[in-house]
């Protein structure tokens, strides 16, 4: 129980430094050879670190991003755990001058070891479901803008999300979707290296 605490308590660490800048304590969250995979980025979290506080470098005015997590599923083996949870990206963004609301609804899929006594994210992975946009004021929206969207090179799970992205020029990457063959051979994945724990 007490491994479950300290994880479930990184978990929410990770969404509250990722929403308010704190990059010491988000990198803090992962250890040094940990990995990521996201909708914008499928790599090392070091570089997930930098590609963060970059954008956040760029952020308008009245522009922001949150991060609502539910409960999560958490199962320890020894020095290794799993981790699932469901999470909310909210987004305001300015697109051709006008504001937008996104929500992003995905999962987390978690690996952490505990190395000297911490534990810490070893790998990452976001799993897709569903999006949207809504104009903060439908009023300003002037007729047509939504016919001129161009969502086909977007996922489907990500198609508003990856819309954004590359309107503050930041490139999608290839999601896994939920329900999906490839998110079960995550889940199969991630359990057979958790059973796999010694020690």
């Amino acid at each position: 129980m007490q491994d479950e605490h300290e994880i479930a308590g990184l978990l929410m660490r990770w969404g509250h430094a990722r929403d308010s800048d704190d990059w010491e304590t988000l990198a803090a969250c992962f250890h040094d050879d940990a990995t990521i995979g996201i909708s914008w980025i499928s790599g090392s979290a070091r570089d997930f670190v930098e590609g963060s506080k970059a954008m956040a470098a760029r952020r308008r005015p009245g522009t922001h991003v949150k991060h609502l997590f539910s409960g999560p599923l958490i199962l320890v083996n020894g020095e290794r755990a799993f981790s699932r949870c469901h999470a909310t990206l909210f987004a305001r963004a300015v697109i051709d001058a006008h504001e937008f609301d996104f929500q992003s609804l995905f999962r987390f899929f978690d690996l952490l070891e505990k190395r000297n006594g911490v534990w810490r994210i070893l790998r990452r992975t976001g799993v897709y479901e569903k999006d949207w946009m809504a104009p903060v004021d439908p009023r300003g929206v002037p007729a047509g803008f939504y016919d001129a969207m161009d969502l086909a090179p977007f996922p489907p799970e990500t198609r508003f999300l990856s819309f954004r992205q590359s309107k503050t020029g930041v490139a999608s990457v290839p999601v896994i979707a939920v329900y999906s063959p490839e998110e079960e051979a995550l889940r199969r994945q991630s359990l057979d290296w958790l059973a796999a724990a010694t020690g």
